[in-house]
């Protein structure tokens, strides 16, 4: 082969799938039973699974059959696991006999959200922010409590079960070059994708999903690393071998234009352990993210003496990325191969 080579990755889509209360308002009668909670939360390999989910923040209000306005009894108050037991900081609540209450909870892995707003029974998740910085690089989980009846006795705990509500996205890399190649892949960057959504706890959807950085110059749109797990940064990869990104969270968004884009460097070394070629490459692309699922993509890389070659697709064979996240299948178009340029 010559040494210079114009470079194709063929990429692939498979996807793993207030108001003031006081004392009387909180039931503290000697005959109710305080309210208290258990949870459990889907599996998934990294972040939050039942063995390392230690806290969760609460929000609750119930009405009655003379007032149909919404009394708060939790606001955003930390419930934290002590043993096999969940337990809430500040003064006990208690329940009131025949009211009808309403619970929901969040963790972003074990940590507040600095978003929450609730009011009037109605708790928001207002420009949840999903970008490169490691404190918003993290799993979020929600619950939801609705329509409970309280009892003068007898009271279960409230029950949570927890579900990801963002997206999780994963790259392989699979070399396709001639024997005696041996490429490295670095620098993986997703671009221009939205980075500011608000979460509604009443309908568990996401809205008003917004880039806060709107540019059509490649330097300036918001990036997120992929980055490889310490083993396998810098490998290189002989034919047929693969090396996957770490998952990185995003928000979840059906885009309407192929304008989110993959970077990446590829370097490819010759039999002789020279350095023929090291280019960065993009390919634009149309995700369609949906909360609670984990998507895989793989990226064929393949090389010629001359020329472009087609865009394929396949899927992945090892969408397996643990229970709790669903597992689909997006079309995607990737617009994918071209070298970046000065111009760009």
């Amino acid at each position: 082969m010559k040494k210079s080579l114009i470079i194709l990755a063929a990429a692939a889509l498979a996807m793993a799938a207030c108001t003031t209360t006081k004392d009387i308002d909180y039931g503290v009668a000697q005959a109710s039973k305080q309210v208290s909670f258990t949870s459990h939360v889907n599996k998934n390999t990294r972040a939050l699974s039942n063995d390392n989910f230690s806290q969760f923040n609460v929000f609750g209000s119930y009405t009655t059959a003379t007032s149909t306005t919404p009394t708060q009894v939790f606001n955003d108050i930390a419930v934290t696991k002590n043993g096999t037991d969940w337990t809430y900081s500040g003064d006990a609540r208690y329940w009131i006999k025949d009211a009808t209450y309403t619970f929901y909870a969040y963790s972003k892995e074990n940590g507040k959200t600095g978003t929450s707003r609730f009011n009037a029974a109605e708790l928001t998740l207002e420009d949840y922010t999903v970008d490169a910085a490691s404190e918003n690089q993290k799993d979020l989980v929600f619950a939801s409590a609705p329509n409970i009846t309280g009892k003068e006795s007898g009271n279960d705990k409230v029950a949570f079960d927890f579900k990801h509500i963002l997206s999780k996205i994963r790259f392989k890399f699979t070399s396709d070059f001639p024997e005696g190649y041996k490429v490295k892949v670095n620098q993986v960057e997703v671009r221009n994708f939205r980075d500011k959504g608000t979460f509604t706890a009443s309908t568990g959807e996401w809205t008003n999903q917004k880039r806060s950085v709107e540019t059509e110059v490649a330097e300036q749109m918001l990036k997120i690393s992929a980055t490889f797990a310490e083993a396998d940064t810098d490998k290189e990869l002989e034919r047929t071998q693969s090396v996957a990104t770490q998952d990185i969270y995003v928000l979840p968004f059906a885009y309407t234009q192929p304008n989110v884009r993959l970077y990446f460097q590829l370097t490819i070394i010759n039999e002789n352990g020279a350095v023929v070629s090291q280019k960065v490459n993009y390919g634009a692309f149309k995700p369609t993210w949906a909360k609670g699922t984990a998507y895989s993509y793989n990226v064929t890389l393949t090389g010629k003496e001359a020329g472009l070659e087609k865009i394929e697709f396949t899927t992945s064979d090892d969408m397996d990325l643990e229970g709790g996240w669903a597992t689909g299948t997006d079309n995607v178009e990737f617009n994918f191969g071209s070298e970046v340029t000065a111009e760009e």
